[in-house]
């Protein structure tokens, strides 16, 4: 388990400090794929630094496992960051070796013998689909294969814990999707726990458990990835989650419900089912749904003559098991 506790980083500044990250709580359980997402700026990739200490907090601590690295002597340190792999946005593989030669690279740097290391980069290329690229070097590659290379790099150790740095930033959405999809196989297959940095809604819907915003180097608010999505508190989580639907009330008149479609209603056409029962023709504002892995998400928003049909259309929507939400 990964606990942040009062983590604080300030750079200091000829032009005075530089708050990077205010009082940090977080607790990422063992086995979950937990996002971190924020705006550009505002902490994320300090704070995913600060979890293996590649930047050292200026206050608070940073447990794994119980074990405060902050207080760890420097042999000891090594030996925990072997169990903590890191991939990054650019990638960061070494131009001059193949494909198979920047896995071996941290087999090499942990002295793995050449046998034991040669089985399990044939493991780790066959579990990224690379296996017929292991002579190939980095500029013979797609940014997705890059990514995929730099993936079974980081679990060449074999380790409990992988930190993604804006992962897919540089990556077209059909190879986000296969990206996301490889690291949820290996949270599932390998027992790994991730976290994710983002400033991408969709890459926390697509396979997060749990979240965390963050703005203005603090925390706004945190949980499962379904409550904050379904009903964000904070202004920043909004901005997120439901930038256009916040517009698109603002000029509209009537009683608006917002419909939370959280991948556990049954697959149905709501609104027409929502029109036959309740005899009322409702006025779709918005609608920003999407399907993940066979579920619907999103957010809907419809507004109701006031009144008894209103109070008809609540009781429907509650009996079918939609959230909603009222919306001024």
């Amino acid at each position: 388990m990964i606990e942040l506790r009062h983590i604080g980083k300030i750079y200091p500044s000829s032009g005075g400090d530089v708050v990077a990250l205010e009082d940090i709580s977080l607790t990422i359980p063992d086995g979950a794929v937990f996002g971190i997402i924020g705006l550009s700026g505002a902490g994320k990739s300090t704070l995913v630094r600060c979890i293996n200490l590649l930047e050292r907090p200026t206050s608070g601590q940073v447990l794994i496992d119980g074990e405060d690295l902050t207080k760890a002597k420097k042999k000891r340190l090594l030996a925990i960051r072997r169990g903590i792999g890191m991939i990054f946005q650019n990638f960061n593989l070494l131009e001059q070796r193949n494909v198979e030669a920047n896995v071996r690279f941290p087999l090499e740097v942990a002295h793995v013998p050449r046998a034991e290391a040669k089985e399990r980069i044939a493991k780790l290329l066959d579990l990224v689909g690379l296996s017929e690229k292991a002579k190939a070097y980095p500029s013979e590659l797609s940014g997705g294969q890059k990514q995929r290379v730099a993936i079974a790099r980081a679990l060449a150790l074999n380790p409990k814990y992988l930190l993604c740095d804006e992962a897919t930033s540089a990556l077209d959405p059909n190879t986000t999707t296969s990206i996301l999809q490889l690291l949820k196989e290996i949270n599932q297959t390998l027992g790994v726990t991730i976290v994710v940095i983002t400033h991408e809604m969709r890459v926390v819907e697509s396979i997060c458990t749990d979240v965390a915003v963050i703005d203005r180097s603090r925390i706004a608010e945190q949980g499962k990835v379904e409550d904050v999505f379904a009903f964000p508190r904070s202004e920043i989580a909004k901005e997120l989650i439901i930038p256009n639907l916040i517009r698109s009330l603002q000029n509209a008149g009537g009683k608006k419900l917002r419909l939370v479609f959280n991948g556990e209603e049954a697959d149905m056409p709501i609104i027409s089912a929502l029109a036959m029962a309740c005899g009322v023709a409702v006025n779709i504002l918005y609608a920003d749904t999407k399907n993940i892995d066979g579920k619907t998400y999103g957010h809907m928003v419809i507004s109701l003559p006031e009144g008894e049909t209103e109070e008809t259309v609540k009781r429907f929507l509650t009996q079918k098991n939609v959230v909603f939400k009222e919306e001024i």
